[in-house]
């Protein structure tokens, strides 16, 4: 990565990001209330018996949601903005990398809060890397999937519809704030095959939860790796990055 295309990727994170902050500083509250609202609602019900479920399902909840925000697509329907990129020597994935920072920026505080707090309950101060790795694993996938669903979406309502549903697809329904053992075998086995569970899966390895025996923490790094390649190449080759 040379100098210039770092410099291009935070020029865009302070314009979208940096900005928008200093306008509307309130901005990150509202950011944090879905993840910390199932995170209050789990450690009352269970009177602090899943706290550790609940910090790791609401930190996969963040992440996925300031990733998939790049799949809102306004900055390309509503603001126009991407059309100022598009004509400057600017790539799709260095725009993309901008934007994944600027939204970084909006969540910085409440994922602070829950790393913090994901980093409190592990069981070894060794598994820092482990759970650091994790978080941007899942944060660079889920930002390529919505800069990869927004550049395909013509409309903002179409958009918004889609990212939420995704979003529950990925946070919600999944094993993330509860169990796997808790899913049927053929369920499981499903569940496998969605990056966030094993992001899910890490942190409560880190904070000394059962996980099961037919999973490792090679597999579940493997998947969320796999899945950051998968959607940054279809970020970068199939992304419709210019107007036809």
């Amino acid at each position: 990565m040379t100098p210039l295309i770092v410099k291009q990727i935070f020029l865009i994170a302070y314009l979208t990001g940096i900005l928008w902050l200093r306008r509307n500083p309130i901005s990150m509250i509202f950011s944090a209330i879905s993840p910390f609202s199932l995170l209050f609602v789990l450690f009352v019900v269970s009177n602090g018996q899943y706290v550790q479920f609940a910090v790791a399902g609401s930190l996969v909840m963040a992440l996925v949601g300031y990733g998939l925000a790049l799949g809102q697509s306004f900055y390309k329907t509503e603001y126009k903005i991407q059309d100022v990129f598009v004509a400057s020597p600017v790539s799709p994935l260095t725009y993309m990398t901008g934007l994944a920072l600027s939204e970084l920026l909006f969540g910085l505080p409440a994922l602070t809060v829950l790393a913090f707090l994901a980093a409190y309950f592990g069981t070894s101060i060794t598994n820092i890397p482990l759970l650091i790795s994790t978080i941007l694993l899942i944060w660079g996938s889920m930002s390529a999937m919505g800069f990869f669903l927004s550049s395909h979406m013509l409309h903002m309502r179409n958009a918004t519809q889609l990212i939420s549903f995704v979003n529950v697809i990925l946070a919600v329904i999944p094993p993330v704030f509860y169990s796997i053992g808790r899913l049927p075998l053929e369920l499981q086995y499903l569940a496998y095959a969605v990056p966030t569970t094993h992001a899910s899966l890490i942190f409560q390895y880190t904070m000394g939860l059962h996980t099961p025996k037919e999973w490792s923490i090679t597999l579940g790094l493997v998947v969320q790796i796999a899945y950051l390649i998968g959607f940054v190449t279809l970020a970068k080759t199939r992304a419709l990055w210019r107007e036809s």
